[in-house]
């Protein structure tokens, strides 16, 4: 069996799921009480905070435990802008944004925000002109995916936050959940008011995640309720859940460089490999491309076809975010390089990584080269 989604989950790794059993059989009390269990469990949540902040290498933030990367994004987005409502301001984000992103930013619109979508290029990066004509005094929030999930273009943040900070009013949310731990970061993430991070695409576990948000910014808590984690995530503290997505973090920040070379390797070999078939149209760009992510189109056949075949093979993939994998529409952000319909409905994603080879490269390809064939056979 091959699989190469790991971009819409990974494997728990069994640290991870050691240190979330032993918290949850050793010290399963409530947090918030006051008795010493419960002041045991709170330190042990406490301590997973700074290991989660260590692990991002940040000196001004606090971290909110969340359920996922689409509670911290909502959390995020809403926690901004819900101070906002009925006042007209301006929202800046991408046309390729993860869905629960575009998702919030559609329901702002629909409240009286004004919303901008910066357009990208044929490769997936935005314009800074363009960005730089769209925020004005008025602006309150950018949200801006580092790499994206579909074609895995890495997006200027550095530039971006020298804009933005420009305006002392807005404020900047990445969506790291791709970026963090594949990456070097060629900014601070001091300089980003609030950062997304998910767990279980990092070894961790789901329904784990992180928002990190700057300690002097004050969100507005969607959700109501009691006042854990400073209130933007009432309810019973999940420390377990804490605990391993601290300890997912601190693990897969080891050897960045080293797993970011091989795993270069491996994209490089498959990108070559598929350069020479005639059938298909590489979507992942040329430069400024996380190579944990390639996407290619076959234009004459659906997405859906590609994944089912792949699976006689024991091969798996996926057509794009799993958060909408099962609406029948073009890919947006293959449409929106594109301009394409047919080449975002046949659009295919291979997420790799370092436990992949080439001779797993190898297998992919053969069956690409006779889904091609089976396909002209028809």
């Amino acid at each position: 069996m091959l699989y190469f989604d790991q971009t819409a989950t990974t494997k728990p790794n069994q640290e991870v799921l050691d240190v979330y059993m032993q918290t949850s059989n050793k010290c399963w009390y409530n947090a918030s009480s006051n008795y010493v269990l419960g002041t045991k469990s709170k330190q042990l949540f406490d301590k997973a905070s700074i290991l989660a902040l260590n692990s991002l290498g940040v000196t001004n933030k606090k971290v909110v435990f969340t359920s996922g990367a689409t509670e911290a994004n909502n959390l995020a987005i809403y926690g901004i802008c819900n101070k906002y409502l009925g006042t007209k301001k301006r929202i800046i984000t991408t046309k390729i944004e993860h869905p629960s992103v575009m998702s919030c930013f559609e329901d702002l619109a629909s409240k009286g925000f004004e919303v901008i979508y910066l357009n990208v290029d044929h490769n997936g990066l935005i314009d800074l002109n363009e960005l730089n004509s769209a925020i004005n005094s008025d602006t309150v929030f950018v949200s801006i995916m580092w790499v994206n999930n579909i074609i895995g273009v890495i997006e200027p943040i550095k530039e971006i936050i020298e804009i933005v900070k420009k305006y002392p009013r807005t404020k900047l949310h990445i969506d790291a959940v791709q970026g963090f731990s594949k990456l070097k970061n060629d900014f601070s993430f001091d300089d980003v008011d609030l950062i997304t991070i998910s767990a279980h695409k990092i070894h961790g576990l789901k329904g784990t995640g992180a928002l990190f948000i700057n300690k002097n910014l004050d969100l507005v808590a969607p959700l109501k309720g009691a006042t854990q984690q400073e209130g933007l995530k009432p309810g019973t503290i999940d420390v377990a859940g804490a605990v391993s997505c601290a300890k997912a973090m601190q693990l897969a920040t080891i050897d960045i460089n080293k797993k970011y070379q091989y795993v270069l390797m491996l994209h490089t070999y498959l990108k070559n490999k598929l350069s020479i078939n005639p059938n298909i149209v590489i979507n992942t760009p040329d430069n400024n491309y996380s190579p944990y992510i390639f996407n290619f189109s076959m234009p004459k056949v659906k997405s859906e076809t590609i994944i089912h075949t792949f699976e006689q093979f024991e091969i798996y993939a996926s057509s794009g975010s799993a958060c909408s994998a099962k609406l029948a529409k073009p890919e947006k952000t293959i449409y929106a390089i594109s301009n394409d319909a047919n080449r975002a409905l046949s659009a295919i994603r291979i997420s790799l990584c370092e436990e992949h080879t080439t001779s797993d490269i190898d297998k992919l390809v053969e069956a690409i080269d006779k889904i091609t064939i089976l396909t002209k056979e028809k």
